[in-house]
């Protein structure tokens, strides 16, 4: 089964994601800071990254031209 999404769709979803990665990155950020974690910190890096690769993604998909 093929999901479609067409282009305002996708771009919704990667701004929903990018303000998910910023917020989250910030507030495992300042958690890891005041606990003076560097794990906590390296999963803030890790999750900031992978939800931008997912919306530079979701936005790179060609739409496909239908005939």
């Amino acid at each position: 089964m093929k999901l479609k999404f067409d282009r305002e769709v996708r771009k919704s979803i990667a701004d929903e994601l990018k303000k998910i990665s910023n917020f989250g990155g910030v507030g495992l950020g300042f958690m890891g800071y005041s606990s003076n974690s560097p794990v906590i910190l390296l999963g803030a890096f890790i999750w900031w990254i992978v939800c931008q690769t997912i919306s530079h993604l979701l936005m790179s998909i060609q739409d496909e031209e239908e005939e």
